[in-house]
């Protein structure tokens, strides 16, 4: 396995964990669609680090994986923008960014964890099925393009 490096976002960090995003969600099942609900983008700082984190994974100091959470309540987090750019999917590195997250989640007492993703992303459903997460709902969300079902997870952290 590649030097993999995790550590926190950084302002300086902007341009390329948007370029990994777009990137990865290009390559995924859903593909990327830009709109308001990526306004965390234009101030990780203030939408993450107040009570969550936001983490980088780094391969010869080139950034190549993302995930953050943000604080929802006193005990719960949700997880968000978990992604792996596609030349270095299936190499463990999403787990590790995933385990330092509730690493942080825990330290920051928070006693659960959610998060969503799409009924298409059947390889996300599995990851976090692996990790704990259960499923709470599904429901559709309406965009330009479409309906758009998700699924609600949810792990109950120790």
């Amino acid at each position: 396995m590649s030097d993999f490096k995790i550590r926190r976002y950084e302002s300086s960090d902007k341009e390329k964990v948007k370029e990994l995003y777009v990137l990865a969600s290009i390559h995924s099942e859903i593909g990327y669609r830009s709109g308001p609900w990526e306004q965390d983008f234009e101030d990780i700082e203030n939408a993450y680090f107040n009570g969550g984190e936001f983490l980088v994974g780094l391969v010869n100091n080139n950034i190549i994986a993302i995930g953050g959470y943000r604080k929802i309540t006193d005990k719960m987090g949700h997880i968000r923008r978990m992604r792996v750019h596609p030349d270095h999917r299936r190499k463990g590195f999403a787990q590790q960014i995933l385990n330092q997250l509730e690493k942080e989640a825990n330290k920051n007492k928070l006693d659960e964890l959610r998060l969503r993703t799409s009924k298409q992303q059947k390889m996300a459903q599995c990851f976090y099925g692996k990790n704990g997460y259960n499923k709470m709902k599904a429901e559709k969300e309406f965009y330009t393009e479409g309906p758009f079902e998700v699924i609600w997870l949810r792990k109950k952290l120790k």
